[in-house]
């Protein structure tokens, strides 16, 4: 039996299962049961998504980060 509240393995989306026709509405990929990874916590973060947008803020800053550096030239 699968546990109703699911967290995306790939991009972090924390979702019912059963709502979707398949397993993370925003990226297609497996998912884990939601408790069994966050624990007690995943019922917040399914009202929330913290763990997916602190993912994707990880990402874009990287993205800037790297803007930054191409244009000062790696001057410190």
């Amino acid at each position: 039996m699968r546990a109703i509240l699911r967290v995306c393995a790939s991009c972090e989306w924390i979702f019912k299962y059963g709502d979707v026709p398949s397993d993370c509405p925003k990226c297609d990929f497996g998912s884990y049961g939601a408790r069994y990874v966050y624990g007690d916590k995943c019922y917040q973060y399914a009202k929330t998504q913290q763990p997916w947008l602190d993912k994707k803020i990880a990402n874009y800053s990287d993205k800037l980060n790297l803007e930054i550096e191409k244009l000062l030239g790696g001057e410190g």
